[in-house]
């Protein structure tokens, strides 16, 4: 008979409040391994807040005393020690279309245009070239003619020219052109010669002869002299530089007249011969 009330037999065992018992053993011993994790991490993460703002201070500090230091420019120390790459000229020997060709570049160098034979002198050239033509009957030079904004001589007899305003060149062919103005206000240079290539094409010209040929060319955004190893007519001398790339060329005094360069190492580098001294209007392209 099943014993509704609760009660128990004699024969009959209970075991009271033993999985209660174990129960809150457990909880007592987990409770406290809790709590030190709980705290640790709090202690982690306050510690890292700590030290994650000292390191922005000190990124602010170091920031602030960076932006206190003058910003000086390589072109401001260049300035202020007066230092200057040396000037010098690059020569270039090479065969065009089976025909040699001389290409000086110069280097660091500034260009003006001077007059007289007391220029040869000058140890300071690095590159010298004879530039417009003298006249055979009055010894005066032939076409517009400008030093340091100084008109010299008045003339367009060539429609080629050269202009050297605030140490740039500009070689190109016009009958008229602003840059002779301009270098008249500018204290700048210009001079006339036979245009040679004109927007990398040929431009021809009426001297028919054989000769050694010079020129002032722009190729690749530089401006170089160029003198022939051989003789040439103006028109083989204008398509070999149209070869080569050249994109503008006038002539220079051609024959045996006279150019001089200086590499970097020092060495001299001479084609033509030196004139006649007595000779008062010969001029020269001249770089230091």
């Amino acid at each position: 008979m099943s014993n509704l009330h609760g009660d128990i037999n004699d024969d009959e065992i209970r075991i009271i409040s033993s999985g209660k018992v174990k129960t809150e053993k457990k909880k007592s011993k987990l409770l406290p391994v809790i709590l030190w994790v709980v705290v640790s991490m709090l202690l982690i993460v306050f510690l890292c807040i700590v030290f994650f703002s000292s390191i922005e201070i000190e990124d602010e500090r170091l920031y602030e005393e960076v932006m206190e230091q003058p910003i000086i420019s390589a072109t401001s120390v260049e300035n202020t020690n007066n230092v200057k790459s040396p000037a010098f000229t690059i020569k270039t020997d090479t065969i065009v279309s089976g025909i040699g060709l001389s290409f000086l570049t110069p280097n660091n160098a500034t260009p003006v245009l001077e007059i007289g034979n007391e220029v040869l002198d000058d140890s300071s050239i690095v590159l010298i070239a004879q530039a417009a033509d003298i006249r055979g009957d009055n010894g005066g030079i032939v076409g517009s003619f400008v030093v340091k904004g100084e008109l010299v001589s008045k003339g367009e007899a060539k429609a080629g020219f050269c202009s050297i305003i605030n140490g740039d060149v500009t070689v190109g062919v016009a009958d008229a052109t602003p840059m002779f103005e301009q270098a008249l206000m500018s204290n700048g240079y210009f001079f006339r010669q036979y245009p040679l290539v004109v927007g990398g094409q040929i431009v021809e010209n009426k001297p028919k002869g054989k000769s050694i040929r010079k020129a002032l060319v722009e190729l690749n955004g530089k401006i170089s002299v160029v003198v022939s190893r051989e003789r040439l007519t103006f028109h083989d001398f204008s398509q070999v530089l149209t070869d080569v790339g050249v994109s503008n060329a006038i002539y220079l005094v051609g024959g045996d007249a006279y150019v001089r360069c200086v590499d970097a190492g020092g060495s001299s580098f001479t084609f033509g011969r030196e004139w006649d001294k007595e000779i008062d209007n010969v001029n020269f392209i001249v770089w230091r």
